[in-house]
């Protein structure tokens, strides 16, 4: 069986209207998730919380936006904020094939340009050689975010071993471990 470490979960929930209006969240057409629950730590993120502590990325779709051909281009990006920026988090590589369950699997990277689009510093740019791991929920109301330290040159791989099942063990202790990231519940 192979093994592997996980350096941090992230699990990114749209929340319920009621939820929202009630943490002051703005609804727009673009999917919204928030982070409610991580185990391990990803310094990005930190650099995306907004003043009441909150952590939230959309969920765009690449045609139109992003300018490659189709056999290269990802089917979705995650984009942050950062004070006014927009931060480009990851490409959403999506595999062909779906659990189960009706779960899909996708694979990224962080944004490996040391500056945005408008000069300012990129908070992902130190952690450009980890790889990102993506499972949506049948729905695309929840997205679990697995990284990878060092994984960007095996990062299709660990997707097809994800999506098959051999790193299910680890997958469940990252679940149990996670921890509320922001109570949007209380």
């Amino acid at each position: 069986m192979c093994r592997i470490d996980f350096t941090a979960y992230i699990r990114l929930e749209q929340l319920p209207d009621e939820v929202k209006q009630k943490n002051g969240c703005k609804c727009g057409k673009t999917p919204r998730y928030d982070v409610t629950a991580t185990t391990g730590y990803h310094k990005p993120l930190e650099a995306l919380k907004n003043g009441k502590g909150m952590v939230y990325l959309y969920l765009n779709d690449t045609r139109g936006i992003i300018d490659s051909p189709e056999r290269r281009r990802a089917d979705r990006f995650l984009m942050g904020k950062r004070k006014g920026d927009s931060v480009n988090v990851s490409s959403v590589y999506l595999l062909q094939t779906a659990a189960e369950g009706g779960s899909l699997f996708g694979f990224g990277n962080p944004n490996g340009k040391p500056k945005l689009s408008n000069g300012n510093p990129n908070p992902f740019f130190e952690c450009r050689s980890d790889g990102y791991l993506f499972i949506i929920s049948p729905d695309w109301r929840l997205i679990e975010w697995l990284i990878i330290p060092d994984g960007l040159c095996t990062i299709q791989g660990n997707a097809k071993a994800l999506a098959d099942g051999i790193y299910n063990r680890e997958l469940e202790t990252v679940r149990e471990r996670a921890k509320t990231f922001f109570d949007y519940w209380q």
